[in-house]
């Protein structure tokens, strides 16, 4: 399968390597030196039912790098950085774990998982999780993140259930930018 392009600056994908016998697959899943790489501090796993949703969800001041040893995905990228050359650009990557590849995701890129199968999503990070700054977020299906969405019942956390609109959320990511950039002078 050829890469899929995010068309999104600093949002890359990268070859994955497979090492498979009739055990099964030892999954490459991250190298500093692949593109869009970063250091990470900490790495997640996500284990998630079949119509599960997560998202909309933005972080101001981490990187994310993205891998799915299990299952498929229709992942939706969407930049909501002004000053970005690919700002409002948005794109979604049908995933399954055998396409052989993982998604760096740089801060102020917007993003939602559906898992249309029972999967699991493994994702490191280039700062630890902090909750005052991991709460921006929006509706999944909000028309300005320019998705389209299969249409059947999904299932959401309280949080992304009681998330607002793509307007709060680009505004609450701007005043938390600000505050953050603020205190780096």
């Amino acid at each position: 399968m050829a890469l899929p392009k995010t068309n999104i600056a600093g949002c890359e994908t990268v070859a994955v390597s497979a090492n498979c016998d009739p055990r099964g697959c030892l999954f490459e899943i991250y190298r500093q030196s692949w593109p869009g790489a970063f250091p990470t501090v900490q790495w997640n796993a996500c284990a998630s039912n079949a119509g599960v949703v997560r998202g909309a969800h933005v972080h101001v001041d981490y990187h994310e790098f993205y891998t799915l040893p299990r299952g498929r995905v229709l992942l939706g990228l969407s930049d909501i950085r002004r000053a970005s050359p690919t700002y409002r650009t948005s794109v979604q990557i049908e995933w399954a774990d055998q396409d052989g590849f993982a998604v760096a995701i740089p801060p102020g890129v917007a993003h939602v998982v559906l898992f249309e199968e029972d999967s699991v999503l493994a994702f490191g990070l280039s700062d630890y999780w902090k909750a005052e700054y991991d709460v921006v977020g929006c509706q999944w299906d909000d028309p300005d993140l320019r998705f389209t969405w299969p249409t059947r019942p999904v299932v959401r956390s309280r949080r992304d259930a009681a998330a607002g609109s793509y307007g709060a959320m680009l505004q609450h990511y701007e005043e938390l930018l600000a505050r953050i950039n603020g205190h780096h002078k």
